[in-house]
């Protein structure tokens, strides 16, 4: 069940399109779940031969390869996900575009190019993996809607 007061939302490419759905179990560190909400952006690792995401941040792409990463369209911050410790995910690159108002500080415009930190939306910086641009900016709400 979806948080009603959340101003995050997928606007296209899911259900019905050619964005790539998956649900995984939240990391776990000694007995404690990550707290992971939707619009989060995350990245699989392995526990125990299991795959778990995690908050994802970007690689240095000067030095390392781009990594995996999923944004979370239902997260462990409601009730069914907290029961189970599972979050819903796309990945992206897969086609959607959704918007959000949980992103970095930072000078975004229509264009602008996108990465993640800490599992949270920001504007690009040198060596840094792309994910999307910014199509629309809405500063009366505080979101801004990105197309990956």
């Amino acid at each position: 069940m979806a948080l009603l007061n959340s101003k995050f939302d997928v606007k296209r490419g899911y259900p019905n399109g050619s964005a790539v759905h998956w649900d995984f179990t939240v990391k776990s560190t000694g007995g404690t779940y990550e707290a992971i909400a939707g619009g989060k952006i995350v990245t699989v690792q392995a526990a125990s031969g299991l795959p778990v995401v995690t908050l994802a941040t970007t690689p240095n792409t000067s030095i390392a390869d781009e990594i995996d990463v999923y944004l979370v369209i239902e997260g462990n911050d409601d009730f069914s996900g907290t029961f189970v410790q599972k979050v819903s995910v796309l990945r992206f690159g897969s086609g959607f575009i959704f918007t959000t108002a949980d992103y970095a500080a930072g000078s975004y415009a229509i264009g602008t190019k996108v990465s993640f930190s800490a599992g949270q939306i920001k504007v690009k910086a040198a060596n840094e993996q792309i994910i999307g641009s910014v199509i629309e900016v809405d500063a009366t709400n505080s979101t801004i809607t990105i197309a990956c």
